[in-house]
C-alpha cells in the first residue's frame, strides 16, 4: 500500500520506483516474506515495462510465474500475465502477447476482477485487436475500458482510451474509403463523414476530456479525411508528445502514413479507366 502510495504520488520518477522496488525486495528476501516479494516483484516488472527494459521486465516476469503457478495465486497471476503480454506486445511478439492476455483472462475468471484490473484487461485486448486490423472490435473494448475508468474517475488512464477509440475510427474510416476507391469505381473519393470523428470530439466525452490529445487526434482525423500527407506530417510536427509517446498510437501512425501514401496515388489514377505502365 505504501508502495502503491508512492508510485501514485510520483508517477513519472519511474528510476525512483524501481529503486524502491529492489530495496523491497531485499529486504523481504532477508526476512523470507515471499508473497510480499512476489507482489513487489509484479510492480518491479511493470515498472521496468514502462522503462523499456522489456528484456529484465521479461525475464522477472518468467521467474515470477513459475512461483505464482504452484501457489496458484489468481490474483497475482491476473496481474503478471496482463504485464507479460503488454512486455510482448512491445517486443511485438503479437502470438505470445495474445497467449499471455488469455492466460490472464482465464484466471481472472475464476475471482473477482476489481474495476480498474478489468479495464486494463480489456484494454489489452483492444490493443491486440487493433495490431489484427480488426478494429471495430478494438473500438468496442477501448469503450469498456473508457466507461470503467470514466466511472472511477481516472482521467490519466481513461485519456488513453479515448484517443485509441479516435485512432480506430480514423484508421477503419480510411481503410473502408481505401477500399472503395481502389475497387476501380471511377470518380470516388474519400466520404469525409468515414473519417469524421466530430461526434466523439464534440459529445459528452469529448467535452470532458478535452485538451492538447483531443486536439491532436482531431487534426489527425481532418488529414485523413482530406487524404492529406502534407496536414498529416504537419500535425505530427505540432502535436509530437500527444502523438508519438504512445506505443500503439505511434506504430499506427506509420500504417496511417502508408494509408494516406496509397490514398495520393489512388487519387492520381482515379480520373482514368485504363491506365498504361510503360516498362
Amino acid at each position: 500500500a505504501v508502495l502503491d502510495a508512492v508510485c501514485a504520488l510520483a508517477p513519472d520518477k519511474l528510476d525512483m520506483q524501481a529503486q524502491i522496488c529492489h530495496n523491497i525486495i531485499a529486504w523481504c528476501q532477508a526476512e523470507k516474506r515471499s508473497f510480499l516479494r512476489q507482489r513487489v516483484e509484479a510492480k518491479l516488472a511493470s515498472v521496468l515495462f514502462q522503462q523499456d527494459k522489456y528484456a529484465e521486465a521479461l525475464a522477472l516476469v518468467d521467474n515470477l510465474l513459475l512461483e505464482l503457478k504452484k501457489l496458484d495465486d489468481k490474483q497475482l497471476l491476473v496481474e503478471t500475465h496482463l504485464v507479460e503480454s503488454k512486455i510482448h506486445h512491445g517486443l511485438r511478439g503479437m502470438a505470445k502477447s495474445k497467449a499471455a492476455l488469455t492466460a490472464s483472462r482465464t484466471n481472472a475468471n475464476a475471482i473477482y476482477v476489481a474495476p480498474a484490473l478489468q479495464s486494463q484487461i480489456d484494454l489489452m485486448s483492444g490493443v491486440l485487436h487493433c495490431e489484427e486490423g480488426d478494429y471495430d472490435t478494438a473500438h468496442s473494448y477501448f469503450l469498456e475500458a473508457f466507461e470503467q475508468l470514466d466511472q472511477l474517475d481516472d482521467r490519466d488512464k481513461a485519456m488513453p482510451c479515448l484517443k485509441y477509440m479516435m485512432l480506430c475510427r480514423i484508421l477503419d474510416g480510411l481503410s473502408k474509403a481505401l477500399g472503395i476507391s481502389a475497387s476501380g469505381t471511377m470518380g470516388i473519393r474519400s466520404d469525409r463523414a468515414e473519417v469524421d470523428i466530430s461526434g466523439m470530439v464534440s459529445g459528452k466525452r469529448g467535452v470532458k476530456y478535452a485538451g492538447r490529445d483531443m486536439e491532436a487526434m482531431s487534426a489527425i482525423a481532418a488529414a485523413a479525411s482530406e487524404r492529406s500527407l502534407k496536414d498529416y506530417e504537419a500535425v505530427l510536427a505540432k502535436y509530437p508528445n500527444e502523438l508519438q509517446d504512445d506505443l500503439l498510437i505511434r506504430h499506427h501512425l506509420k500504417t496511417l502514413q502508408e494509408q494516406l501514401l496509397e490514398s495520393n496515388l489512388i487519387r492520381i489514377i482515379e480520373p482514368y479507366s485504363c491506365v498504361e505502365i510503360d516498362h
